[in-house]
């Protein structure tokens, strides 16, 4: 039995950390009435933020409805699934806790209509709503006005200390001090992680090497793919300030450097050494392992992330060796960023106009519908009298020009090079 799950809280007594962030909520539901404002929950992974709303739930007697707000995204299902629990009591009788989890998660999908109703229902709340989310950021800044927030920090280290002896204790385990820092070091006050690392010291799936160091993101890659032995580049793998992130949600720059398989991905897409076929190849693989992250996360599985790093190595190792590799923390190279941000300030204003004639976000307008849009303009005999429909003024209609024209160079490169 995953430890994850065996010594999941089930009572107050059993939680750690967060005492006074703990004490708001139950204060917060205590003098909750009709109209009060949702609370939202927002700390990183693994300090208790779920299992916290699970205990306070039964503790107060209400029956607890929990949703996965990132898997029910559009606004037909989230009103098919909520609006029954706005309008109507338990089938116990108990009062009724709504619980919106991975909220952030919503926020990565383009589906029109689902932040808007969700946002409606903040307003004018008829039950105890309960939001959670990973970070704060901008995805979820609508949310946070609309919500009392309370923040969960990172588990402190004697606390994770001390829940870390209590779990060896009642599992008969003698680790060493070396084993229990580097426990504790690996896990940055995540107590899901640190369950998880623990059992996978107990049965053997984690180095002892008390000389483990993190080196970061940069020069790990770096050293990865100039390495010319398997062993060595599994450890420099291990020993990286890297992790795997669920690709579902948006992250903080500092998250994306720190993601190992992004990491990988820019430092393959941005180098001029490699031949077409295996710069295809090494795509694919990472594809390959990023569906398997995904698969993870979702359902949970968290002791299967202690087999990515065996993976990826064995998968990639042999067709990325001597091929020029170095890291790159970006896409692009920075000269074609620059173009990009310079390009974009000019197409910007017409996200918003183009948007509503496609019914579609603005994000999405930008990233999926505007290329096609131009590129079907550039073939348009007569454009201008096409863009006056949207009543552009002179600006956008340059911007698009100009965006017209780079594609019909590009386009005239191409035969070029067929030719050639």
């Amino acid at each position: 039995m995953m430890w994850t799950e065996k010594y999941r809280p089930h009572r107050f007594d059993e939680l750690v950390g967060n005492p006074d962030a703990r004490s708001q909520i139950i204060k917060w539901l205590n003098t909750w009435v009709n109209g009060k404002r949702p609370l939202l929950i927002i700390g990183p992974p693994g300090v208790g933020k779920t299992s916290f709303v699970h205990i306070l739930s039964a503790e107060y007697n209400y029956d607890l409805i929990e949703m996965n707000a990132s898997d029910s995204r559009t606004r037909d299902i989230l009103e098919s699934r909520i609006l029954p629990v706005l309008n109507n009591t338990s089938l116990y009788g108990k009062r009724i806790l709504l619980f919106l989890d991975e909220v952030d998660g919503i926020y990565r999908r383009q589906d029109t209509g689902g932040i808007e109703f969700l946002i409606r229902i903040l307003k004018e709340p008829t039950i105890p709503i309960v939001l959670a989310s990973n970070s704060r950021n901008q995805r979820i800044k609508e949310v946070t006005k609309n919500c009392k927030v309370i923040e969960f920090h990172s588990i402190p280290l004697d606390l994770s200390e001390k829940l870390l002896d209590r779990i060896l204790s009642k599992e008969g385990l003698d680790f060493t001090i070396t084993e229990k820092d580097l426990i504790l070091k690996r896990s940055h006050g995540d107590i899901r992680s640190l369950l998880n690392l623990a059992q996978s010291a107990d049965a053997q799936y984690m180095t002892d090497n008390e000389h483990v160091s993190e080196i970061d993101i940069g020069p790990a890659v770096n050293a990865f793919f100039a390495d010319t032995s398997l062993e060595n580049a599994k450890s420099i793998l291990a020993r990286s300030d890297s992790h795997y992130v669920d690709p579902r949600f948006g992250l903080s720059p500092e998250d994306r450097r720190r993601d190992i398989l992004y990491a990988f991905y820019t430092s393959i897409i941005s180098c001029r050494t490699l031949d077409m076929n295996t710069r295809a190849g090494l795509l694919e693989i990472l594809s390959s392992i990023d569906i398997w992250i995904g698969r993870i996360f979702q359902n949970r599985n968290w002791r299967l992330l202690r087999y990515l790093d065996e993976m990826l190595v064995n998968k990639i190792y042999s067709l990325s060796r001597n091929r020029g590799i170095n890291y790159s923390q970006y896409s692009f190279l920075w000269p074609t960023i620059m173009q990009v941000i310079s390009r974009s300030q000019g197409l910007r204003p017409i996200f918003p106009i183009l948007s509503v004639e496609t019914h579609s976000g603005n994000s999405a307008c930008g990233s999926l519908t505007l290329p096609y849009f131009i590129s079907i303009l550039s073939k348009h005999g007569n454009f201008e009298q096409f863009l006056m429909l949207l009543d552009l003024d002179q600006k956008q209609v340059l911007a698009i020009a100009k965006e017209m024209d780079a594609i019909q160079k590009s386009m005239s490169r191409t035969r070029l090079r067929l030719r050639g």
